[in-house]
């Protein structure tokens, strides 16, 4: 597998304290023969840039371009020690959990006194138990560690590995045989108080070249977030990182960032909010400032956006300011299951919504997920009946997955304590770690089969 690792450092030399931070973003989870999805690591880069604001030098090692199907591991260490870092810190999902745990032991094997901290969804899912399976990982982020990590790190580069942080809330920490630290999850409420992402430190040409294998209406994209965290409770998906709570960014702020996108040569954003569309008035302000800036971007929302959070008013603005494609969370199109899951949604808005969005102009594109809770044969029928008969003009479908922090997960995961983190795989349904009782492996593969047709 060939080796993209992108531009570490604009300056070889440390800042004047000695001290540096080097944070190491996630690897692709694709297999080489998939194409890299070219979108900025925010979660690491708006670290980056708050600890830029607490005067700590930093670096960011992206592994964005690097598959973690068949990774050189050495070879990453060996590019990260050449930056002589004081403090190592290592974002993760659960797909990649198992590559962070194998980067984090051949760092540490080759400097013990190294401290090296994971954080992520994953980690905010489970410290106590990733501390737990990888004894090189020092300390462990719960949360957003966009104002934990600065205060974390002062700590470590001042008493290294030793330095106390019983007190702190949002971190836990190995001490001995045992953990300290308060690993209560921290949520940053002040989101417009966050310094934009520190996309400086990362290879903009790299991003702006592989953007052009990207099908979009405009070239180069990129990807942004307005708002942070979702309300709501559907069993299948995780919120440990971003929380529950809905904190959306002013448009005000959201412009300002949008400008600094197109000025770095960018003409499409992705915007990949958890819950876009939650506050309908500051959608529409923020259409009405695009309009009124004249920003002459194209927009879309690949990340997908609620049924019931959208009118044709709503709509008809986004696709005046330049939103061309979205994405709605059907799910499912049986009212039984989208009850089951929580999802507080039924069949005909999902209809609605659609057919909404294809009127105005919208490119639409639907999510559903085999093997729901309370899936049947019948269930699943009545999904590929409303993909078929909304007209959207694609559905992307995955394989339900109980990941750690989602209800569901709390439901099933005593059943799911021998199966290894590389299996969490929702795009594989051909070893599923989950099955709705309603349903058998042959007949999962034939519905996932149908809707992808």
């Amino acid at each position: 597998m060939p080796l993209h690792f992108t531009r570490l450092s604009r300056r070889d030399r440390r800042s004047r304290q000695g001290k540096r931070v080097v944070l190491v973003s996630s690897p692709s989870a694709y297999s080489p023969n998939h194409p890299v999805v070219p979108m900025m690591p925010l979660g690491t880069a708006y670290i980056a840039a708050s600890l830029e604001e607490a005067g700590i030098d930093v670096r960011i090692a992206d592994l964005t371009f690097t598959f973690q199907e068949g990774i050189n591991i050495n070879e990453i260490r060996r590019m990260i020690q050449h930056l002589e870092p004081s403090v190592v810190g290592i974002s993760s999902f659960t797909s990649t959990i198992p590559t962070a745990y194998r980067l984090a032991k051949a760092l540490k094997e080759e400097s013990p006194a190294l401290p090296i901290v994971v954080g992520g969804a994953h980690v905010s899912a489970l410290p106590q138990r990733t501390l737990r399976e990888c004894e090189a990982i020092d300390a462990v982020v719960v949360g957003e560690g966009d104002r934990t990590f600065p205060e974390l790190a002062k700590r470590l580069m001042k008493d290294g590995r030793s330095a106390d942080v019983s007190d702190m809330k949002g971190v836990l920490a190995r001490q001995g045989e045992r953990y300290v630290g308060d690993p209560a999850p921290v949520y940053v409420e002040d989101v417009d108080g966050l310094p934009f992402p520190a996309r400086h430190l990362l290879d903009i040409p790299t991003y702006i070249r592989h953007s052009y294998h990207e099908k979009a209406k405009k070239q180069p994209i990129t990807n942004m977030i307005t708002s942070r965290g979702c309300p709501h409770s559907c069993v299948f998906c995780s919120r440990s990182n971003s929380g529950r709570r809905y904190r959306p960014r002013s448009p005000e702020n959201v412009i300002e960032e949008m400008k600094q996108l197109k000025h770095l040569g960018f003409n499409e954003i992705q915007i990949v909010d958890d819950n876009f569309s939650a506050d309908r008035t500051r959608v529409l302000e923020i259409c009405r400032l695009i309009r009124a800036e004249k920003l002459d971007l194209s927009l879309c929302l690949p990340n997908g956006i609620r049924v019931d959070t959208v009118d044709e008013e709503v709509l008809k603005e986004m696709y005046e300011a330049g939103f061309y494609s979205i994405a709605f969370g059907a799910e499912s199109g049986d009212d039984a299951v989208l009850k089951k899951i929580l999802k507080g949604v039924t069949a005909e808005q999902i209809m609605k919504a659609v057919k909404t969005a294809k009127r105005i102009g919208f490119y639409v594109s639907l999510f559903s997920i085999v093997g729901l809770p309370g899936s049947t044969v019948d269930s699943e029928e009545k999904t590929l009946q409303l993909v078929r008969a909304s007209g959207a003009d694609s559905t992307t479908v995955s394989v339900c997955t109980p990941y750690p922090g989602s209800p569901l997960w709390e439901a099933v995961k005593d059943r799911l304590e021998d199966i290894s983190w590389e299996r969490y795989n929702e795009s594989d349904v051909s070893n599923p770690i989950y099955l709705a009782g309603g349903l058998t492996p042959e007949q999962l593969q034939f519905w996932l089969r149908a809707a992808q047709g």
